[in-house]
This record gives structure tokens, C-alpha cells and sequence, in this order.
């Protein structure tokens, strides 16, 4: 049943998804599979990824046939770093709360949704989703607890997408980035929050 439905999947013309980036491709096919009924398996991720969008899913000299090795690139990332979707190529994939909004966000763009409008909606949606994993961190509930001075180096590293061998310049360039879509959006708690952080760790971020 699987198979039938997905060779059933129409392509989109290249010129509507040439200048979509692989991974948006991706959890767009992984959508189609999801709506059809069909696992959510790798083997059904790169039959689906190659019948939506052929000329950016095949083998490099082979354009009849698929490109596995890209689409389980693409799959790594959209499960980690980026987590919009969950599970890995053995065991399958399902999606999670991230998955429908970057579905969607795929649709605009191979809609040609272009206009400013459109790209303002997304990247508000994508801030929005930024400062909601920044809510469920493992620092900001400390925070949140009065338990702040309790959070260490690595979850703040951690909350700014980095780790401990971090450049601190990148550091410090995505807690200014996280204050700017706080500000933008309105989120006092959260701009106090960085604050704080800024102002607490300031030897961190000094330190060479």
C-alpha cells in the first residue's frame, strides 16, 4: 500500500523548488508521507524526497535514480541540531510540535510565496520557536525557580547553541541575537532574563 501511494506522489516543476533548500524539501516529503498514511521510514524518505523533487534528490550522473547519501544528510539534520522532526533512519521517523510550522513554511515557499509579508510571518515564526526552546531550558527554569546561581557554564553554552569550546565572540553574537527577538517580540520576562545572564556570567564571557 505504501509503495503504490508514494509513486502515485507528483513532482513539483524545478523551477517552483530550485531555490529550496534541501533540508525544507525534506520535512515537506516527510509531511506528504505523513498524509498519505505511509511509515515515516528512511527507504520511504528517499523514494518520497526523489518523486516530489527529482532533480535535487538524484544521484550525481544517475538523474533516474535517488541520492540515499543526501537524503539521510538531510535527515540527520532534521532531527539534530535542528530537531523538526524525531527518530532515526532504523527505527523510523515521527513528527513533533516543530514539524507542522516548517511543513508549512515549505508550502509557502514552493507556493512562491516571496512576498514580504510571507517572509516576515516566517521569521517571526521562527523567532517565536527560538525563544520557546529557550523557555524550556534547562537555565531559564532555573532561573525561573530562583535557583539562577545554580546554572552552570555548559547550560548556558547550551542555550546559546554552543558548547564550551565555544569562540565566546559567538557567544556573546547569539545572546545579543536572543535579546534582539525578545525585544522584538515583547517578551520582558525573557529580555530580563538575558540580562541577567549577561550581567552574571560576565567573566565568562571575558575569559580568553
Amino acid at each position: 500500500m505504501d509503495r503504490d501511494n508514494i509513486l502515485k506522489l507528483e513532482s513539483f516543476k524545478e523551477e517552483n523548488y530550485v531555490n529550496v533548500d534541501l533540508d525544507h524539501l525534506m520535512i515537506f516529503a516527510i509531511g506528504q508521507l505523513h498524509k498519505i498514511g505511509a511509515d515515516l521510514s528512511f527507504e520511504n524518505a528517499v523514494v518520497a524526497s526523489f518523486r516530489l523533487f527529482p532533480k535535487k534528490f538524484s544521484l550525481l550522473g544517475f538523474p533516474e535514480y535517488p541520492d540515499s547519501d543526501r537524503v539521510m544528510n538531510c535527515l540527520n539534520r532534521c532531527t539534530k541540531p535542528k530537531r523538526w522532526i524525531n527518530g532515526r533512519p532504523r527505527q523510523g521517523f515521527s513528527l513533533n510540535d516543530r514539524s507542522a510550522l516548517y511543513i508549512r513554511e515549505t508550502e509557502d515557499m514552493l507556493k512562491g510565496l516571496a512576498q514580504e509579508k510571507a517572509k516576515s510571518a516566517s521569521q517571526t515564526r521562527r523567532k517565536e520557536l527560538i525563544l520557546a526552546e529557550l523557555l524550556a531550558s534547562s537555565a531559564y527554569l532555573k532561573y525561573r525557580n530562583k535557583r539562577g546561581r545554580q546554572i552552570s557554564e555548559a547550560e548556558l553554552c547550551d542555550l546559546l547553541q554552543g558548547t564550551l569550546d565555544s569562540d565566546k565572540s559567538t557567544l556573546k553574537n547569539n545572546l545579543v541575537s536572543l535579546k534582539m527577538f525578545s525585544e522584538e517580540l515583547h517578551q520582558e520576562q525573557i529580555t530580563n532574563f538575558l540580562s541577567w545572564l549577561e550581567q552574571q556570567f560576565k567573566d565568562f564571557f571575558n575569559k580568553k
